[in-house]
C-alpha cells in the first residue's frame, strides 16, 4: 500500500509539539502525545462586512478584501452616474477621491493604491465611453483611451497590465473585442469567441479566466486567456450574468448574479479546469455590484443586492478558521427608559446613572443601574437627580461631572457608595469625558458651547489645552494623555486628538452628528448613534487617522450613554431618545477569527 510520502511527495514531520500555525491539510506526528495529527481542511464561507456609505448598483471594484475600492455606479433613479469612491480597510468603508466624471458599468483592475477604471457609461444605461482613469490611493488621473467605447464590460489585472473585454459599443451593439493596457496605451488582444456583455474576468492579463455573461442567452461557458487567445474550459454549473468573481485562473470564485433566485446566492469555485458548486452561500442575492480583485481564498463583494440599491458588503474566506463578522446584539434592557443619562465602565461591568425618564416632560432621576454582562440591577442612587453630564472610569472606580445646574460637581463611585470629588473650574454641562477616576479628562460643553478642557487627578481639576472646535454633546474615547473628541453640536464631524497638553485635528467622521457615544482608544475608537438631527443607528471606527463604517446598531437613537472605557471591539450602549426614552441595551463585538483545531488520525 502506498505511503503518505509516495502519495503526496512529502514526508510526515516528526515533532515534539504541534506546530504553532499549521497549514490546511498539514500532517505531522506528535512524539510527545504519540498522535498522528492533521490540520482541518479549509471550507468556504461568506460573512457580512460593514456597509458602503452610499447604497449603489452597477458600481465597479478593485483591490483586496482588506484594501478594496468601490467607485462609480448609480446611486439614485433615474440612473445618474456617480463619481464617489470608497476605500475598505478590512473593517469599514471611508470616502476616497472622486472620479473626474460619473461612470457606471465600467471595468476595474489593480489595487487600492494603484487602481484602474476603464470604459463604462456616462449614465445608466448611458453611452459607452473610451476613457480610463488611474488611482494612486487618493486621486484619479486620466489614463490612456480605449480604441472602442464600451459599457457593461469586464476587466482584471493591474494598473500597468490590465485587460478589458466585451460589452456594448456606443451604439449599443454587443462586441467580442479585447483590449490590453500597459499603463499608458490600450492595444487590441484576442477576441472572445462570441459577442458578450455583463460577464466576469479574473486573474492577470496573460492568465485570465472569463465566464458567464449574456450573448443571445445567459451563458455558462468559460474561457481561459493566455495573452493572445481565448480557449474553452469547463463550464459553470449555473447560468449567470451581472455577477461577481475574484481569484486567479487556477483558483477562482464566482457568485451571485441574475437570474434570481437560482444564481443570486450561489457560489462556485474553479480549480483550473472545472467549476464546482460551493456550500458557501451569500447572505443576500447579489447582482450589478462591485467586487475586489482578491485571491480565491479571500474575496469581497459590495453594492447592489438583486432587487434594489444597497451598500451591503460580504466577505468570502476559504480556510480552516471560523470567521465571525462584527455585529451588534441586544443586551438586557434597563429597568427604566431614560435619555441624557451618564455612563461609564466596560461591556461586562457598566454603570448607568441619572437621566430624564419621560420626555417631553422633564422627569430627571437619581436612579443608578449596574450591568454585569447579562442583566441590569439597581445600584446606589445618586445624591441628587441629574442629567446631561458625562462619566469616566470603571464600575468600581468611576466618576460623573458636567450635569446641568451642577456642572462643576464631581461624584465618585466605588461600586457601592457615591462621594463628593473635586470641584471643576468651568461651569459647562454636556461635556465630553474619558479616562480613569484618578486620571480623567473633560472637554467642551455648554452654555455657550466652549473649547475648555480640564484634567482630573482624583481630587483636583486643572486647566488643559483648548479644543480647536467649540461644541457639546460630542463623542469621546481614549485616556487623559491620548484623548479623542468627535462630532457634537453644532452638528460637526470634526475629530480632535489630545496628547496631554494640546488638541490637534484628526480625520473627520463620515457622518456629522451630535448626541452620539464613543468608546475605545485614540487609535482604535468606536462612534455610534446620534442625531443628524434625525436619529441614526450608524456606527464608525477610527484607526488613529481616519473613520470607516461599521455595522449599524439595531435601534436609531441619540442622547444615549456607553461603557466608554470599553475597547472599541467590545462596546456597550444603553438608553437614549428614539421618539420616547429608551431602555434598550446593545453590545458590539468586533470580527473574530477562530482557528479550528487539528484532529488526530487513526493509525493501523
Amino acid at each position: 500500500m502506498a505511503g503518505y510520502n509516495e502519495l503526496k511527495g512529502l514526508r510526515v514531520k516528526y515533532l515534539s509539539a504541534d506546530p504553532a500555525n499549521p497549514e490546511d491539510g498539514q500532517v505531522w506526528y506528535n512524539s510527545t502525545t504519540g498522535n498522528l495529527r492533521v490540520q482541518g481542511i479549509g471550507v468556504g464561507a461568506w460573512s457580512s462586512g460593514s456597509s458602503l456609505n452610499t447604497a449603489v448598483f452597477y458600481n465597479t471594484g478593485a483591490g483586496l478584501q482588506t484594501a478594496a475600492l468601490s467607485f462609480g455606479g448609480t446611486t439614485s433613479a433615474p440612473g445618474t452616474a456617480a463619481t464617489q469612491t470608497e476605500e475598505y480597510n478590512g473593517s469599514g468603508w471611508s470616502i476616497g477621491g472622486a472620479l473626474p466624471a460619473g461612470r457606471v458599468t465600467s471595468a476595474g483592475a489593480g489595487t487600492q493604491t494603484a487602481g484602474l477604471n476603464a470604459a463604462g457609461a456616462n449614465a445608466f444605461p448611458g453611452t459607452g465611453q473610451t476613457t480610463s482613469e488611474e488611482y494612486d490611493g487618493s486621486t484619479w488621473t486620466a489614463g490612456g483611451a480605449l480604441s472602442t467605447g464600451r459599457r457593461y464590460t469586464a476587466g482584471c489585472g493591474t494598473q500597468t497590465a490590465a485587460i478589458v473585454n466585451g460589452g456594448q459599443n456606443p451604439g449599443g451593439t454587443q462586441i467580442s473585442d479585447t483590449e490590453e493596457y500597459d499603463g499608458s496605451t490600450w492595444t487590441s488582444g484576442g477576441a472572445w469567441p462570441k459577442a458578450i456583455r455583463q460577464h466576469v474576468l479574473l486573474g492577470t492579463q496573460t492568465a485570465t479566466l472569463g465566464s458567464g455573461g449574456y450573448s443571445t442567452t445567459t451563458e455558462v461557458e468559460a474561457y481561459e486567456y493566455d495573452g493572445s487567445t481565448w480557449t474553452a474550459t469547463g463550464d459553470m454549473n449555473q447560468q449567470r450574468y451581472v455577477f461577481q468573481g475574484f481569484g486567479t485562473q487556477t483558483q477562482g470564485v464566482v457568485c451571485g448574479g441574475e437570474p434570481t433566485p437560482s444564481a443570486g446566492t450561489l457560489t462556485e469555485t474553479y480549480d483550473g479546469a472545472t467549476f464546482s458548486n460551493s456550500p458557501a452561500s451569500l447572505g443576500n442575492a447579489t447582482a450589478q455590484g462591485g467586487y475586489g480583485k482578491s485571491p480565491g481564498t479571500a474575496g469581497i463583494v459590495f453594492g447592489n443586492a438583486a432587487g434594489g440599491f444597497t451598500g451591503a458588503t460580504e466577505e468570502y474566506n476559504f480556510s480552516s478558521s471560523t470567521i465571525t463578522a462584527a455585529a451588534w446584539s441586544s443586551g438586557n434592557n434597563l429597568s427604566q427608559g431614560r435619555l441624557q443619562l451618564m455612563g461609564f465602565g466596560i461591556q461586562t461591568s457598566s454603570v448607568a446613572a441619572g437621566g430624564n425618564a419621560s420626555p417631553p416632560d422633564p422627569n430627571v432621576v437619581n436612579s443608578v443601574e449596574e450591568y454585569n454582562g447579562a442583566s441590569w440591577t439597581s445600584g446606589t442612587a445618586l445624591p441628587s437627580a441629574r442629567q446631561t453630564g458625562n462619566g469616566f472610569g470603571i464600575q468600581t472606580a468611576g466618576a460623573l461631572v458636567g450635569a446641568i445646574t451642577i456642572a462643576t460637581t464631581t461624584e465618585e463611585y466605588d461600586g457601592s457608595t457615591w462621594t463628593a470629588g473635586g470641584t471643576a473650574n468651568d461651569n459647562f454641562y454636556k461635556p465630553g469625558a474619558t479616562g480613569t477616576q484618578t486620571a480623567g479628562l473633560k472637554f467642551g460643553g455648554s452654555t455657550p458651547v466652549t473649547t475648555q478642557t480640564e484634567e482630573y487627578n482624583g481630587s483636583i481639576w486643572t486647566e488643559g489645552g483648548l479644543l480647536n472646535t467649540a461644541r457639546d454633546q460630542m463623542g469621546s474615547a481614549g485616556t487623559q494623555t491620548a484623548g479623542l473628541a468627535f462630532g457634537g453640536s453644532p452638528y460637526t464631524g470634526a475629530t480632535e486628538e489630545y496628547n496631554g497638553s494640546a488638541w490637534t485635528s484628526g480625520g473627520s467622521l463620515i457622518t456629522s452628528r451630535a448626541g452620539l457615544i464613543g468608546s475605545g482608544l485614540q487609535t482604535a475608537a468606536l462612534a455610534a448613534a446620534g442625531g443628524l438631527p434625525g436619529n441614526t443607528a450608524a456606527a464608525e471606527g477610527y484607526d488613529g487617522t481616519s473613520w470607516s463604517t461599521r455595522p449599524s446598531m439595531g435601534t436609531a437613537r441619540r442622547l444615549l450613554a456607553s461603557g466608554n472605557t470599553s475597547p472599541s471591539d467590545a462596546s456597550i450602549v444603553f438608553g437614549g431618545l428614539t421618539t420616547v426614552s429608551s431602555n434598550a441595551t446593545e453590545e458590539f463585538t468586533g470580527e473574530t477569527v477562530t482557528t479550528n483545531p487539528a484532529n488526530n488520525l487513526s493509525v493501523s
